[in-house]
């Protein structure tokens, strides 16, 4: 079943706001903190620290809600548009506070964000996987849901220098910039995305709200291994983001300026190249495709050593060859697991229990396991750079030997993750054949074989 064009750019709508969050929370909204509202440095490493500690578990416990939710409304778009609000209400408290707030209050307003993200995130995807039972067409689905989360992280990082240079105002400018930006995007396309979008329904009663329904879902070992896949595939660019401006600046020489543009080189070429992984995913099977990415993912890291230094074209050209596996595996992962959900169904009926809905459990599973990815790396590899004695104040000099603990941080880890994702990837079961005959059975309401 194909979906409509206008019900996949209306679901995906919310992708450019969640996504133009996700750059700001990273990258510029720590520094303002510390630097512009005055919170000392310690204080806001602990507090956006223990807000993703406490995120972790949140989607588990907000995925198991959505799948007991029954309503007029839908299972999952009550979710979504409510949880767009909380989200915008978030931003607009995180965004606009002014000098001299205090950590309690900084906490309050990053839990508020953090619980309408995860809401709306995990609504969206939990909704995405019901739009068609179909294997290339969840591909398709989820690979325009990445394209769109690329577009939102472009347009996010050309307003901070768009605002500065077009205006007089100061620095924080550029922050209250991006939180209208999202403001704006969000509410009105949440709205319609509940307006537009079809939700089919789920198959089977909801489970109960337990750690045992939880555990039932980890049971699986299918499950255990396409988490396996999606931490260490989020862990390979997580790894890059956090050296990616050391590494440019100190060993590479470039500007601040310079890396931003190598950057959108970067995103650009992930964004063109995500149509091709749709059909390539297609044409050799998801799991091909996955393995085939995240071990570029890794190698291309080597040609990145590689770069020339101070050459901003040549380097760019270098990010373009980088950028172009960057959206497969996050989309191609996500349409595998809604696979494997329907490989769950099948493995019940034929097993003679009572038919339930994991939907929102297994996508807040994937979910955590993305946010682990991108987060233990900054834990690790930043003592380890000071391990190495690498001073990452703007300007500093380092010595060679800093520069090369740096360089093997920036090389080593993600060749290792990338090929070890690619190795598990390979091994995935539900290949378009196996699902196929899977789709049959439960279209047909078989008995066991």
């Amino acid at each position: 079943m194909r979906v409509a064009n206008r019900h996949l750019l209306a679901w995906c709508g919310p992708c450019l706001p969640l996504a133009a969050l996700g750059l700001p929370l990273v990258v510029y909204l720590p520094p303002h903190y510390s630097g512009t509202l005055g919170l000392s440095i310690g204080t806001v490493g602990f507090l956006f620290a223990l807000v993703r500690l406490i995120d972790i578990p949140l989607d588990p416990l907000l995925g198991a809600l959505m799948d007991r939710t029954r309503s007029r409304f839908g299972q999952f778009r009550p979710w979504l548009v409510c949880g767009a609000f909380v989200l915008a209400l978030g931003v607009w408290l995180l965004f606009m506070a002014r000098p001299g707030i205090s950590a309690p209050l900084a906490f309050a307003f990053l839990f508020t964000l953090y619980l309408g993200f995860s809401a709306v995130g995990l609504a969206q995807t939990s909704w995405g996987s019901r739009l068609s039972p179909d294997y290339a067409e969840r591909a398709r689905i989820f690979g325009w849901w990445t394209a769109m989360n690329v577009t939102g992280t472009i347009l996010v990082l050309v307003i901070p220098p768009l605002v500065l240079n077009l205006t007089e105002a100061g620095a924080s400018a550029g922050i209250h910039a991006m939180g209208w930006f999202i403001i704006a995007l969000l509410i009105p396309t949440a709205l319609v995305a509940g307006r537009v979008v079809p939700e089919p329904l789920g198959a089977g009663a909801p489970h109960a709200l337990s750690l045992r329904a939880a555990a039932a879902v980890l049971s699986d070992r299918r499950m255990l291994l396409l988490l396996g896949i999606d931490l260490l595939a989020s862990a390979v660019p997580a790894i890059t983001g956090a050296l990616f401006l050391f590494f440019f600046t100190q060993v590479k020489g470039y500007s601040q300026a310079d890396t931003s543009i190598l950057l959108l080189f970067y995103f650009v070429s992930g964004l063109a190249a995500a149509p091709l992984w749709i059909r390539l995913a297609t044409r050799i099977g998801k799991h091909r495709a996955v393995a085939l990415a995240v071990g570029w993912k890794g190698v291309v890291q080597l040609l990145i050593l590689l770069l020339p230094e101070a050459n901003v074209p040549l380097a760019g050209l270098g990010m373009a060859i980088a950028g172009v596996p960057f959206a497969a595996p996050v989309f191609l992962v996500r349409s595998m697991l809604a696979d494997l959900l329907d490989a769950q169904r099948l493995d019940r009926r034929d097993a003679a229990e009572a038919e339930r809905d994991t939907t929102g459990l297994a996508y807040a599973f994937l979910t955590a396991t993305a946010k682990l990815g991108y987060a233990l790396p900054v834990g690790l590899l930043y003592p380890l750079l000071g391990a190495f004695g690498f001073d990452p104040a703007p300007g500093a000099t380092n010595s060679g030997s800093a520069r090369a603990g740096l360089t093997l941080l920036f090389l080593a880890p993600p060749l290792v993750f990338g090929l070890l994702a690619a190795l598990l990837a390979w091994r995935w079961p539900i290949t378009a054949e196996v699902h196929a005959g899977i789709r049959r059975r439960l279209d047909a309401g078989a008995p066991s074989a």
